[in-house]
């Protein structure tokens, strides 16, 4: 299941404040900085100094796990190994892992208004498919995938009605 629409940046924190509105929600950044542990972002103020850090940085793509403690299953962190000749000396960085995380990239596009966001979730059927190819996501039978999934079209909905133009 997956959805991608163009946002702006006030259309961006109404669906970050629906996706935290859920007290029990877990934000992390899908990948860490190189040499550095995921970021957690646990309530709405924590995403606006990420984000307008990672403006400032001039970053042009971030990513996020969103997870649940209520879908169950196994939310994991694998360390990558980098090859410092090609990372400027770094050898890893961090990555969000587990079958029933919903992912939320934003690629920023010319400006802060203009928000490339995509929502993505892998089904039970795509996780038993490819169980065997990532065993680092642990077990898919341990996900509570209508929980999964019902969590995942939720957000897909919010963000088709704050949508600026679909892709």
């Amino acid at each position: 299941m997956q959805r991608t629409e163009i946002i702006n940046k006030e259309k961006l924190i109404e669906l970050i404040d629906f996706i935290l509105s859920d007290s029990k929600t877990e934000l992390y950044e899908s990948y860490s900085e190189m040499e550095s542990e995921l970021v957690r972002i646990s309530n709405f103020s924590e995403f606006e100094n990420y984000f307008e850090h990672s403006t400032s940085e001039k970053k042009k793509q971030l990513g996020f796990g969103i997870y649940n403690p209520e879908s169950k299953g196994t939310l994991s962190i694998t360390k990558l190994k980098l090859d410092p000749k090609y990372c400027n000396g770094k050898t890893y960085r961090n990555r969000i892992d587990g079958w029933g995380i919903i992912y939320l990239h934003l690629n920023l596009l010319s400006t802060e208004n203009e928000i490339e966001c995509r929502i993505s979730v892998n089904s039970k059927k795509r996780a038993e498919n490819w169980k065997s190819t990532n065993p680092e996501f642990g077990n898919p039978e341990l996900w509570e995938w209508k929980n999964v999934e019902n969590r995942a079209r939720k957000i897909i909905n919010r963000l088709k009605k704050l949508h600026t133009t679909a892709v």
